[in-house]
Formats: C-alpha cells, structure tokens, sequence
C-alpha cells in the first residue's frame, strides 16, 4: 500500500476525501489528516507520504510554498492540488512544481477517483523503476567485488575487511552477496582463486619454484601454501607440476 496524507482546513472536506478514498481504493493507506499548512509541511517531513492531497490555500503556508519547500529538502511525495480558485497562474505554478493534478472545489467524486488512479499508476511505474535500478546496482557491485578480488589475490594482506573497504560497505553485506553470487564464503572463493591461479603457473611456468608461485598466490608461508593445495587437488605442488608433464 502506499501512504497518503490529506491536508485541508476543512474538517468536512478532509473527513469527505477520507471517506471517499477508504471505500474506493485498497491501494492507500491514509497515514494522516493535516488541517493547516505548518502541521502538513511537518507530517510530509516526518512520514514522507507517497501522495498528498492537498488545498492550495491554508493557514499557516500554502499548498504551493509546502511542495516547493519539501522538495528543496529531498522529499519526493506526489502531489494532487486541490483549489477553490479557478486561475491559471495558480494552475501554472502546482504544474511547474510538478503537481499530478489540479483539482477544483467543489470536488467531483469521479474527477477525484480518475487522478488518484493515475497517481497510482505513476507511483507503481516508479516503484518497479526503482527495483530495476537497485537490481543493476546490485550486479554491479558483485561484478566490481569479483574484480577486485582477481586483482588483489596475490596480497597476503587482503582480507574481507579489504574488500569491504574498497567497496564501501559493511562485511556482513559483502559476505551474505558473495555467498549468493558464488555459493562461498569470502575466504572460500579467495582460496579459490589462489588455487586455480598456482594450478595455472605449476603447469605452464616450470621455471617458478613452488615457494615463487605461494608468494604470488598471496601465502606468506610456503608450507601453509603446500598444505591449502594438498586439501584442494589432492596432490602436493610438485606431484601437481609432475602429472601435467605426463
């Protein structure tokens, strides 16, 4: 459901709009009832509404000075413009501030009914945009993370603390997108790596000694590096680099 706050100085209005809007759309949720301009600039601030259904001329501020000062602090509502004045400079300015609609009093239940399904279309038209969007960032975080560890695994400092740090965010974040993009921890795919890249160089560099190779796999320790690959070949480096010559 999406939030809705109406904002009117008439109880009768706000209460009808209400009434109308619970008994025709399960689409809105209505978060609110504002009943002058600085309690509606306070409620959009605070709740951040998806739409709001507003009078243009309220005590306090004006519908016109609300949503050009919200959007001036990042809130990105919708706005359905509700007046008793009949001109066009008022009309002129709720479009240029991007209002989705500009209704007149007295309000037409029909006219009412047709713009807040087009706020509705609107609103989901985002919603999915929004999903696609955060989807594509996501794929290319974990595209830029594989990257990066290719890149750095020859570092025996690199670390998951490394890589988070690289990407700015959190290692519990990094560790649960690893986990789904490759089906293995961090130091799971890390030691991966090292192996498939030291596979590659006992069999196509024999003039690198296996304690070259384990530096240039990221290990410290040549031993700790013969007893990582043992684990994950079955085979020493030597016996390894001999069964490719055969």
């Amino acid at each position: 459901m999406y939030k809705l706050l109406i904002c009117d100085d008439e109880a009768i209005i706000r209460n009808g709009l209400k009434s109308i809007i619970e008994k025709t759309s399960a689409d809105f949720d209505i978060i609110g009832l504002a009943s002058n301009g600085f309690e509606a600039h306070e409620m959009i601030l605070f709740e951040e509404p998806d739409l709001v259904l507003m009078d243009i001329n309220m005590p306090g501020m004006t519908g016109l000075e609300i949503m050009e000062n919200v959007q001036t602090q990042g809130i990105h509502s919708k706005f359905i413009i509700i007046s008793g004045y009949d001109e066009f400079q008022y009309a002129q300015k709720a479009v240029k501030l991007r209002a989705l609609d500009y209704i007149l009093k007295p309000i037409d239940r029909e006219k009412l009914l047709q713009s807040l399904e087009t706020a509705l279309h609107d609103l989901i038209k985002e919603h999915h945009a929004k999903k696609e969007e955060t989807l594509s960032a996501d794929e290319n975080l974990e595209k830029k993370a594989l990257q990066l560890l290719y890149r750095n695994y020859g570092n025996s400092d690199f670390s998951l603390q490394s890589l988070a740090d690289l990407l700015h965010i959190s290692t519990s974040s990094l560790s649960r997108m690893l986990k789904k993009e490759t089906g293995l921890s961090f130091s799971e795919y890390l030691t991966k790596i090292r192996m498939e890249s030291s596979m590659c160089l006992l069999k196509n560099q024999k003039e690198l000694s296996v304690l070259e190779i384990s530096e240039r796999a990221g290990y410290k320790n040549q031993h700790y590096f013969c007893k990582v690959f043992r684990q994950y070949t079955g085979k020493t480096p030597s016996e390894y680099r001999h069964s490719t010559m055969m």
